[in-house]
């Protein structure tokens, strides 16, 4: 793969593990990845998925699991590494899960379905991982822009961004051999992130959003950004000296002032899309 200067962008020789590479935005970098030579694991929780993941990718290795089971982490981490050889160069998390529900409303379990696969899993995920990273491993976790401009109605997702973020400091702090980043991004069409989303209740809140300034005028595409990411990784692993600490990627032209119907339009297409995708 060459970019647009001509430079060949390569992972030949290098051990990838990208957790939540069944749909989306995980599965275009994975798939990306493995074009760019890299030797790469697959992590999800749809075997289905996974399976048309690695034929897109025409290469790459599966491993089934929810980060939100304990276990599952030590097991998805046992697998890869012993599908790789021993080592990790490379550990992309892209997981995330978010429901609607405003804090007076906000129910214990959606404050835990949050928590445990937004914070938690991650964080065992890189429990299971540290033994086995590379000196200068580039490792990235998914977090979201609002951590510090919250969407009314996304609170329990954004206050678990935020305690991710803080993870991932901790990381940084404890594990200097490592380059630990933090990818905080924004709004991006044809991923699974509004499939579960009560439809009045965003009727709701998206004149909110607009009025906040919580909504870009162009929303990223998960391909794109997907691409996006995997040379961002493939760039990371080259150039070991330098530290790719924290990026924000969002959607260019500035926050959205306009109405909410073609949004709400917009929104209501990416479900039904996604849920045609996975019924």
């Amino acid at each position: 793969m060459v970019d647009h200067v001509g430079h060949r962008l390569s992972l030949h020789g290098k051990n990838v593990v990208v957790v939540g590479a069944s749909a989306g935005i995980g599965k275009q970098a994975a798939i990306d990845m493995v074009e760019m030579g890299g030797e790469v694991v697959f992590a999800g929780r749809n075997a289905a998925k996974l399976e048309e993941s690695l034929f897109q990718a025409g290469g790459g290795y599966a491993v089934i699991a929810d980060i939100a089971e304990p276990d599952d982490c030590e097991r998805l981490i046992a697998e890869a590494v012993n599908h790789l050889g021993g080592r990790i160069d490379l550990l992309l998390t892209v997981v995330g899960v978010s429901r609607l529900g405003l804090v007076r409303d906000a129910s214990p379990e959606l404050w835990k379905e949050c928590l445990l696969t937004n914070v938690m899993g991650p964080a065992l995920v890189t429990r299971a991982a540290i033994p086995h990273l590379t000196p200068g491993a580039f490792v990235g976790y998914f977090s979201s822009e609002s951590v510090g401009m919250p969407y009314p109605g996304l609170v329990p997702y954004g206050s678990s961004k935020a305690a991710l973020e803080e993870m991932i400091r901790g990381v940084r702090a404890e594990h200097p051999e490592f380059r630990v980043s933090c990818l905080r991004v924004g709004a991006t069409s044809d991923t699974d992130f509004a499939r579960d989303f009560d439809p009045d209740l965003a009727a709701q809140l998206t004149p909110k959003w607009i009025e906040r300034g919580n909504i870009p005028n162009n929303f990223m595409s998960a391909v794109g950004l997907g691409r996006a990411i995997a040379r961002i990784c493939a760039l990371a692993t080259e150039f070991a000296e330098v530290d790719f600490q924290d990026l924000v990627l969002r959607g260019t032209g500035g926050p959205y002032y306009g109405g909410s119907e073609a949004l709400m339009a917009q929104l209501e297409s990416s479900v039904a899309d996604t849920h045609r995708r996975d019924p």
